[in-house]
């Protein structure tokens, strides 16, 4: 079976393959996709899905399904690239992993006469908006059975390790311009409760547990020293393990930005950017299974711990049975790290899309087992229901 698999990778591999590095060289940012979208269009119609351009009112969403009937096995693709630096973190590789896997697991149900779906989902905005939560209020998994997905690493080959919710916000404070050296007392100064909310996420942070972050930046600090600045603006991000312990977040951080207000007589305007991020749900029979295929593969998986950082996927996790692995693309490179230029030379290297190619025919042995064994299935369904 590996070997039926490789030689039909082998089949697709230079669409595939050429894809990616087109994603790669055309980096869109966050509901921008438009090219990245209808390449894969294109090339997935050709295969023989149907593709639903549009997908649920999201112009550059897309689902591409084969089949009728279940079980129904979606992979999904991200392509959203990073101000500056383009695909710094790999998803012209997660767009192709997808690609790979679903002609691969559409081949296999055609050959073997399988029953069920194949689908190829593609999901826009990862880095913003995070599209995959409009897709599910628009009831794109409603009858989706497993979702499988993986993203390139910085770290080992790892399984779906879990991650952080998040909720992001922007926070800009209004107060009264006047000239700093005439009249200072005239001013108030919406740059103090800028500095003064900063001051206070920093006191918090003391108190804050391990498995909690909090960070920001400043985008709107005032235009000239000589004026006292009428109104400012930061982007903050809050995330956490748990939840519940999220939503306390929350409540905390509104509190200091309405403390700095009053301190400094500016007023607030707190607005949270749509969607949270729920934290990723791990699964261990598809972690296990991800696992020992990997090292099937040469891939020397590792198992690690929950990641830092926070991905829509994770409100996939909520919904339905899903893994969101990793594939390491860097080797030894201390110096490409995720949301870096160097790890965006790496996602279009040789030895990328080498192991998105290991990668891709993992995900699709994984959907063939999901079709073809009950017992299989029963675990995977026990596993997200006992969670």
């Amino acid at each position: 079976m590996p070997q039926d698999i490789e030689a039909i990778y082998n089949r697709y591999r230079s669409q595939v393959e050429e894809i990616c590095l087109d994603i790669h060289a055309h980096p869109e940012l966050a509901e921008e996709e438009t090219h990245a979208c209808g390449i894969q269009e294109k090339l997935l119609q050709g295969w023989g899905f149907d593709v639903q351009s549009n997908y649920k009112d999201l112009p550059t969403a897309f689902n591409a399904q084969w089949g009728e009937g279940h079980p129904h096995v979606c992979f999904m693709s991200e392509y959203d690239a990073l101000p500056e630096m383009g695909h710094g973190c790999g998803h012209n590789l997660i767009a192709g992993t997808a690609l790979g896997a679903g002609i691969i697991l559409k081949t296999l149900m055609e050959k073997e006469g399988l029953p069920g779906r194949v689908t190829v989902m593609g999901t826009p905005a990862e880095e913003k908006r995070g599209c995959k939560v409009d897709l599910i209020a628009a009831g794109a998994l409603e009858d989706v059975d497993l979702v499988l997905m993986a993203h390139p690493s910085d770290e080992a080959t790892a399984q779906s390790r879990g991650s952080s919710g998040i909720m992001q916000f922007e926070v800009t404070f209004h107060g009264q311009s006047a000239h700093a050296a005439d009249c200072p007392e005239k001013g108030l100064n919406a740059l103090d409760a800028v500095r003064l909310l900063f001051n206070g996420v920093d006191c918090w942070r003391q108190q804050l547990p391990e498995t909690c972050r909090v960070h920001g930046i400043v985008t709107q600090g005032g235009t000239a020293p000589n004026i006292i600045p009428k109104e400012a603006s930061v982007d903050f991000y809050l995330r956490s393990f748990d939840m519940d312990y999220l939503e306390g977040m929350e409540t905390r951080f509104r509190n200091m930005a309405r403390g700095a207000a009053l301190m400094t007589d500016t007023r607030e305007v707190v607005e949270m950017i749509p969607h949270t991020y729920k934290p990723t749900r791990p699964f261990k029979t598809l972690n296990q299974t991800f696992m020992e295929l990997a090292e099937s593969c040469g891939m020397a998986p590792q198992w690690l711990e929950p990641g830092r950082g926070s991905s829509d996927f994770g409100n996939v996790t909520h919904e339905v049975p899903g893994a969101h692995v990793y594939f390491n693309v860097t080797r030894d490179n201390p110096e490409a790290v995720l949301h870096s230029k160097e790890f965006t030379q790496c996602a279009a290297t040789s030895f990328a899309l080498e192991q998105m190619a290991k990668t891709a025919q993992i995900l699709a042995r994984m959907g063939r087992r999901y079709l073809t064994n009950p017992d299989f299935r029963n675990q995977v369904g026990a596993d997200f229901h006992d969670k």
